[in-house]
């Protein structure tokens, strides 16, 4: 059964290129659900959002460039989407869970967003492992030996991962790839292909 929904899905995609080409890098792969921890301390499963074109996000609040460019393209992809933006969440998932509390992270999305799209979730070490483990994302702890105050920095992917109503990773954007306006319009023409506009 999941071939079956993998394979219509590729066909839909394939169909859709020949009218409209895609801005970020397709990719097929069928994302397990899991469980983590909100920003207001809240258990929340991917499949929660299955209504949702959801864009995922790995960073940490502590970050001292790659993650407030990111957010800022994520926010400005938002502000692209107009009356499309109910369609969608963002997953802000921290790979520093030692310093990222759900009080941190609902501090940190709330500078970018203000009406509750943008999600920080956190967990355990080991859920957060799992999770960048289904999504391929690398990331590793940096010790900071010249400046004890920071103590470590996290290297990791800065990919934005866009899956559909139905948890299939779709479209990858790098930090090279990453036009708020063109992920926007990717965004719309996903609902509109997935017919769920209401």
């Amino acid at each position: 059964m999941k071939r079956v929904a993998i394979f219509l899905s590729v066909l839909m995609l394939v169909s859709a290129s020949l009218s409209y080409q895609f801005y970020g890098l397709p990719y097929l792969q069928k994302v397990d659900d899991f469980t983590l921890t909100d920003h207001n301390g809240k258990k929340v499963k991917l499949s929660d959002f299955r209504d949702k074109i959801v864009l995922v996000f790995f960073g940490y609040t502590f970050c001292p460039d790659v993650c407030p460019a990111t957010m800022l393209r994520i926010k400005e992809t938002l502000e692209n989407l107009g009356d499309y933006k109910k369609y969608v969440k963002v997953l802000f998932i921290s790979v520093d869970p030692e310093r990222d509390t759900p009080e941190k992270l609902k501090e940190y999305v709330n500078f970018y967003d203000k009406d509750g799209t943008i999600i920080g979730l956190t967990g355990t070490p080991e859920e957060i492992k799992k999770v960048a483990r289904s999504f391929r994302a690398f990331y590793e702890k940096v010790p900071v030996k010249d400046n004890p105050e920071v103590g470590y920095l996290m290297d990791h992917t800065a990919y934005i991962y866009l899956l559909d109503n139905r948890g299939l990773l779709k479209l990858i954007y790098s930090p090279r790839k990453d036009n708020p306006k063109r992920i926007a319009e990717d965004i719309i023409q996903m609902i509109k292909l997935l017919k769920m506009e209401k």
